[in-house]
């Protein structure tokens, strides 16, 4: 065994099996250049030396890291408050389980928030992505306006998007964000509701929000205008996507000097917490105010009252989007073959919050 405080190296155990490095190297890396019984005698004396191959040195010979990059679009304080991206983390570490896969989670809030200063924030994007020691990456929410946009066209490596713009050069995965908002709007038309808040994600500082958050808005708003109903008849009120901020959100709604009789929500988080700041409130939900949520995350169907909200299938899409970056990473398909935007139905779940 080695001492204490010496590192064992692999021209230790080239020394100690009586072989040469080259060999301990392919013992590793490229087995099919030995033969079984040189390979296990290599890997025993490793073994018996407790010799660990470095990462580093296994990434140059093998030209891979098995690990994929997931990349956030705002602080990872944030995303991992938020149980949609939790469940979609639980789905993803799964299926790199299976592969054989590490993930390096990392968020891309920093480059949006950096202030402009023309062609310096695409070169830092494209290097910053350089940096991260990933075979693939798996992105969620980039929008159009992205300084890492430049990234998607100069990688060489795949890239696969989650909720992110649909005229981005990559192959994307997003659900009818549009068509689920219009639903939701739809709904609340026939209950005779004809002043609306909409509660959505504050704007970063370059202004542009998340894109599926973007579409539910647009979806929402053409509904109401196509029924003849002027745009002041929904205002758009910038509300916290975590439960501890729902009074203040409720508080921030209920103070418009058009007070809505119905809110629509961009994600359950917000509806959820809209339901707490109402009943601390003393507001009754629908009688005084109906809410409409968007994710059908499990605590929708037994809130109090139970959410009606936009159902999304949160399992299969990041089952797919994996599932299709492993296949680029192993070459198995081209992005050629791939047929985006792939965009996954919605349908809108009434409950007795509306």
């Amino acid at each position: 065994m080695s001492r204490k405080g010496k590192r064992v190296t692999l021209r230790d155990v080239a020394r100690h099996a009586g072989v040469s490095p080259t060999a301990v190297s392919f013992a590793y890396n490229a087995p099919h250049q030995l033969s079984h019984t040189t390979r296990e005698h290599i890997l025993d004396t490793a073994e018996h030396l407790g010799y660990q191959p470095h990462p580093v040195a296994r990434t140059l010979a093998t030209g891979r890291t098995n690990s994929i990059g997931l990349l956030v679009p705002t602080s990872l304080n944030w995303m991992l408050h938020d149980p949609l991206f939790t469940h979609f983390l639980g789905e993803i570490g799964a299926a790199c389980d299976r592969e054989g896969m590490r993930i390096l989670l990392a968020s891309m809030h920093d480059i949006g928030q950096r202030e402009p200063r023309p062609g310096n924030d695409s070169i830092a994007s494209v290097t910053w992505l350089a940096s991260i020691a990933a075979d693939g990456f798996l992105m969620f929410g980039v929008h159009r306006a992205h300084p890492l946009t430049e990234a998607l066209h100069r990688s060489s490596r795949p890239i696969v998007l989650l909720d992110s713009a649909e005229n981005v050069d990559a192959p994307t995965f997003n659900i009818d964000d549009r068509g689920g908002a219009y639903a939701a709007a739809q709904h609340l038309l026939a209950k005779g509701h004809r002043q609306f808040a909409i509660a959505t994600m504050t704007p970063r500082q370059d202004g542009v929000v998340i894109p599926s958050m973007e579409r539910r808005v647009e979806g929402f708003t053409q509904a109401v205008a196509e029924a003849g109903l002027p745009a002041a008849a929904v205002q758009i009120v910038h509300a916290r996507g975590v439960l501890s901020a729902g009074i203040q959100s409720f508080q921030n709604i209920w103070q418009l000097r058009r007070r809505p009789t119905a809110i629509f929500c961009v994600s359950d988080v917000r509806a959820l917490g809209i339901l707490s700041g109402a009943r601390k409130a003393g507001i009754s939900v629908p009688d005084d105010l109906a809410v409409v949520g968007f994710g059908d995350l499990p605590d929708a169907s037994v809130s109090s009252p139970p959410l009606t909200t936009v159902h999304r299938d949160v399992d299969s899409q990041p089952r797919l989007a994996i599932r299709t970056l492993f296949q680029l990473i192993n070459e198995q398909i081209n992005e050629t073959d791939l047929d985006t935007p792939h965009i996954s139905d919605t349908q809108l779940i009434v409950r007795e919050s509306s």
